[in-house]
C-alpha cells in the first residue's frame, strides 16, 4: 500500500485507477482543497511545458568544450600528495621490529649471563637425606637445608603417629 503522498502523487497526475481513485477520493479530508490543487497543478504542468523547451544549440561540442575548461581553470590544481621523506609506513615498522629484536636480545643476555658475586644458588636447595619407614606401605623423605641449618620429614600414609613414639 502506497502512503498518501504518493497516492496524492498518483491522483494529481492522473494515473490512479477508476477504484483506486474513488477510494482514495473519498477518504480526502478536504475534497475541495484538494481539486483546486489538482487544478492549479494541471495549469502549471502545461506552462512547464509550453515555456520550457529545451533550445538546440549551434555548436554543442564547442559550448561544451569551452564550459569544461572554463572549469578546469576555476577548479584548484589536483597534485600528487608529497612522499613522505624518512620514516615510511614499511620502513618504520621494519626499523621498529629490528629495535625491538635488538633490546630483546640485550636483554636476555643481561638476564641468563651469570652474575659474578650473586650467592651460590646451591645455598637455597634442599638436599634428600637417607630415611626409611620401618613397615612397607609407608613412604618416608627427609630433606635438610645446606649447613645443617634444618630438616623436614615427610611421611606418605602414615595415618597417626603417636608423640612419644622415636622415628628412625
Amino acid at each position: 500500500m502506497k502512503n498518501f503522498e504518493e497516492q496524492y502523487t498518483a491522483w494529481l497526475d492522473g494515473v490512479l485507477d477508476g477504484a483506486e481513485r474513488t477510494d482514495f477520493e473519498a477518504a480526502l479530508p478536504n475534497r475541495e482543497a484538494a481539486l483546486r490543487d489538482a487544478a492549479e497543478w494541471k495549469t502549471m504542468r502545461g506552462l512547464l511545458r509550453e515555456t520550457l523547451v529545451p533550445t538546440a544549440m549551434p555548436h554543442p561540442d564547442f559550448v561544451n568544450n569551452q564550459v569544461l575548461e572554463a572549469i578546469r581553470r576555476d577548479a584548484p590544481s589536483r597534485r600528487e600528495p608529497a612522499k613522505i621523506r624518512g620514516w615510511q609506513p614499511v620502513g618504520f615498522l621494519a626499523w621498529t621490529g629490528a629495535a625491538l629484536l635488538v633490546l630483546a636480545g640485550a636483554l636476555s643476555f643481561l638476564s641468563l649471563s651469570p652474575n659474578e658475586g650473586a650467592p651460590d644458588p646451591d645455598r637455597f636447595i634442599s638436599q634428600v637425606i637417607a630415611a626409611h619407614a620401618t613397615d612397607p606401605k609407608l613412604g618416608a623423605y627427609a630433606f635438610a637445608a645446606p649447613g645443617g641449618r634444618g630438616a623436614v620429614l615427610w611421611v606418605n600414609d602414615a595415618g597417626y603417629i603417636p608423640a612419644n613414639e622415636k622415628i628412625k
